[in-house]
């Protein structure tokens, strides 16, 4: 019998053969050998099947699965992989990204020699062809206030920046699978909340595919109009948590309120702006939005739609945006503690609320 892995690498895909292909080249090729790369089909038709049940049998240690049930998607998928995987170690890789040589050795050490944390993240450059060709990271995620990131959509890392304990991830519940968009986003403000024990590593070790392709979600997210509704329902789990969690400060909820903002400019652009006005009053009134910031943001709306959200119209918004502080203030990145082990508890305490200084 084999030993067990110490890591699992997961990877739903649909479609994508080919560079599905460098995604598990980037595995194979990890100065760590003791892994199992589980990719999830959720109904390719366009050769992964065949690709990756050729890999498999040369390399036990890959694992074709193929979804079944009537759920599809990413997150249906990751589930998969988290159920099927045999090691205490999870990593989510997206069939378009890239590990670095090192990546999982550096991870599973990490955790390994710190046994108290539920996870870490680390960081992650963007490529379009090859690695390198944009340099820049991801996100530099200097220190602060990471919840308040997460809700302002200034997102420090995606979903194959953390390695989890499967343990914990499984308690915490997974991916949720009802969630058509930032099904990441959601999971890790839940993890953020609940108060997981993590630590942010400043090495990058993998690398995140920018590609401009409007039927990613990440795109349908802000045009399609099935994903809209979506997105609202994606905010209201997002208010929920935090609610429960005890971790509704000043800022949070305005980060909240900015998140229904931007669903209600979703709809101008998708010529309803009934649609878009009645998600902004309904969200002025359960976030306590001001008289004056509701106003405003209806007067916006419909100078968006006149315009068709001309670039004169948005730089507007956008200046309206950081002025109620829909969006994180540099200033809200000084004062955070120097331990570098974070928790939502801590998190309460990482960040000046602005209300003392600024009032609408």
């Amino acid at each position: 019998m084999h030993p067990l892995p110490l890591v699992s690498v997961i990877t739903p895909t649909k479609n994508r053969r080919e560079i599905l292909c460098a995604t598990m080249d980037s595995v194979v090729t990890q100065t760590l050998k003791s892994w199992e790369h589980l990719v999830i089909d959720d109904g390719s038709e366009d050769g992964t099947v065949d690709e990756v049940e050729r890999r498999a049998s040369a390399d036990r240690r890959i694992r074709y699965i193929k979804r079944t049930g009537d759920r599809a998607g990413a997150n249906v998928c990751r589930n998969v992989g988290m159920k099927e995987s045999r090691a205490p170690l999870l990593v989510f890789l997206d069939s378009d990204d890239l590990l670095r040589p090192t990546c999982l050795e550096g991870r599973v050490e990490v955790m390994h020699r710190n046994p108290i944390l539920d996870l870490a993240v680390f960081r992650a450059g963007v490529f379009r062809k090859c690695v390198g060709d944009l340099a820049r990271l991801y996100h530099p995620q200097s220190q602060g206030d990471d919840l308040l990131r997460f809700l302002t959509l200034e997102c420090p890392w995606q979903t194959s920046g953390p390695v989890w304990r499967r343990s914990y991830l499984k308690k915490l519940g997974g991916f949720d699978e009802t969630l058509l968009s930032m099904q990441d986003l959601e999971l890790h403000v839940r993890m953020l909340c609940a108060g997981a024990k993590y630590l942010c590593l400043p090495e990058t070790d993998h690398d995140i595919r920018w590609q401009d392709d409007a039927t990613k979600t990440s795109v349908r997210h802000f045009e399609d109009p099935r994903y809209i509704v979506g997105a609202k329902q994606v905010q209201a789990k997002l208010t929920e948590s935090v609610g429960k969690s005890g971790l509704l400060t000043w800022s949070r909820q305005r980060a909240l309120l900015g998140l229904s903002f931007g669903i209600a400019e979703s709809w101008v652009r998708a010529k309803n702006i009934g649609e878009a006005i009645g998600i902004w009053n309904h969200s002025c009134a359960q976030q306590q939005g001001p008289f004056q910031v509701r106003l405003a943001g209806c007067l916006l709306l419909y100078t968006l739609q006149g315009t068709g959200s001309g670039q004169f119209a948005s730089r507007v918004v956008n200046k309206w945006k950081g002025w109620v502080r829909f969006r994180q203030e540099p200033s809200l990145l000084s004062g955070s503690r120097a331990n570098s082990l974070r928790t939502s508890n801590e998190l309460t305490g990482q960040t000046t609320d602005p209300q003392s200084t600024w009032t609408d």
